[in-house]
């Protein structure tokens, strides 16, 4: 059993998103060996390839109110009879505190969604996370017992005017995790480069949770695998980052670094925990 924690797959209204979403990681990385675009064009392609590699579940990171992109769409899609397989994550991005706060009072009383996603840049206006506004943010998590899923990395800030290096650092979650010890939290991309931070974080923090996705083919990624040994083995999570990068690729890297002994718990049974709350049809 696999559980891909994040992925994007051509949901009714969202094929030009998951198209744009094919190769922009392989342009910007050419130099990493082995790692080739996408080429699933439909949701049946993406369906075949998850069964040709084993993936039974999947996570589905929101992003924003916009057609297109929308949670609307997305609640429509994982409540309808054609999903059978996918959890689906509210996602906040490109909206005020206000906005995000009142997207999460919306969504999160249907039941129909397993989480919070965001890349941190994306909250209007931009605000580094560590600032008390963006409390009530997490408030709404809280009630509604929702993990909050973190897109942190150096894609971050290669990709948005604003932010700078320093910004995706895991240090600045200290705050959150302190004040909101009840609600579990997700880093997607790690915080690569800073994965040491991010590994001592996990270490003082038992409810935050790192997700390398495809990250775990970068430098310095391989730390996370020795951390899965010496004791975060329950606290880190597979992904892909389907369709940045293809599932052969991210389950290629994951296999090649992690030990037997955790793989288990790294490929579905730490998602397990995370999810529980949500039941598929």
């Amino acid at each position: 059993m696999i559980i891909d924690f994040k992925m994007k797959p051509p949901i009714p209204q969202w094929e030009e998103l998951f198209k744009a979403g094919r190769d922009p990681v392989t342009k910007l990385f050419d130099n990493l060996p082995d790692l080739d675009p996408t080429t699933a064009e439909t949701f049946d392609d993406v369906i075949k390839e998850m069964d040709e590699m084993g993936i039974t579940k999947a996570v589905i990171l929101g992003r924003n109110n916009s057609p297109g992109s929308s949670n609307e769409e997305l609640y429509e899609f994982l409540k309808s009879d054609d999903n059978d397989r996918f959890y689906g994550f509210i996602g906040i991005e490109d909206l005020t505190v206000e906005e995000a706060v009142e997207t999460i009072e919306k969504y999160g009383s249907t039941g129909v969604f397993s989480g919070v996603a965001v890349a941190p840049t994306k909250i209007e206006p931009h605000t580094q996370i560590y600032d008390e506004t963006l409390h009530l943010i997490f408030e709404a998590c809280v009630k509604y017992d929702l993990p909050f899923c973190i897109t942190l990395s150096m894609l971050l800030t290669l990709n948005d005017d604003e932010a700078d290096y320093d910004y995706i650092n895991p240090k600045h979650l200290i705050p959150i995790l302190q004040k909101f010890l009840e609600m579990k939290m997700i880093v997607s991309h790690a915080g690569w480069p800073f994965i040491q931070e991010g590994i001592s974080m996990a270490m003082h923090f038992r409810n935050l949770y790192l997700c390398p996705d495809f990250y775990m083919g970068f430098p310095g990624s391989e730390a996370l695998a020795e951390a899965a040994d010496k004791g975060l083995g329950e606290q880190l999570l597979y992904a892909s980052c389907y369709p940045n990068a293809p599932f052969d690729y991210a389950l290629a890297q994951y296999r090649k670094y992690f030990s037997e002994e955790v793989m288990d718990n790294i490929l579905y049974k730490n998602a397990e925990k995370i999810l529980k709350k949500q039941n598929l049809k």
